[in-house]
């Protein structure tokens, strides 16, 4: 096996999406703990779309999660009618957990519903770009979207 099919391998795993999403959550929950007097502050435009890229990323993270154990685990096809509003729920419930952490942190206000909806939003965004990618990802990494092995050539 070369080492990019090997890495590849990675993508197949829920465990691997799993660790992804925790180090993102952490490295939220971490940003989110910076007093307000120490962190540098943004222009309200681009906390915005700071926001919305972060969750974004999270988005793609646990869209990734979700369709990594629906195929791999269930051995199920992927429902994107499904998958995209559960990933939304996710996203929804850290971002108001990432805003009622900011409640708690001096200099920063917290409960933010405009921070919360750009958070939402992003996710959303993430999760439909990770089903634009997904096929692509699947086909690369060996597994169909039918939760099947995919066909290997004989001697591969």
């Amino acid at each position: 096996m070369s080492i990019v099919a090997g890495i590849l391998a990675w993508f197949r795993n829920p465990l691997t999406w799993l660790v992804a999403v925790l180090v993102w959550m952490r490295t939220i929950w971490f940003l989110s703990s910076i007093p307000g007097d120490e962190n540098p502050q943004l222009k309200m435009q681009l906390d915005k779309v700071a926001h919305f890229l972060a969750f974004a990323g999270g988005g793609i993270l646990i869209a990734g999660l979700f369709a990594t154990i629906v195929v791999v685990v269930l051995r199920r096809k992927v429902r994107w009618d499904f998958l995209i509003p559960a990933t939304a729920i996710a996203i929804g419930l850290l971002g108001w957990l990432d805003e009622w952490h900011q409640c708690f942190t001096p200099g920063r206000s917290g409960a933010n519903m405009v921070d919360w909806i750009a958070d939402f939003l992003g996710g959303i965004a993430g999760a439909l770009v990770f089903r634009r990618i997904f096929p692509r990802l699947a086909q690369m990494v060996g597994m169909n979207q039918n939760g099947e092995a995919a066909k290997t050539r004989a001697g591969d």
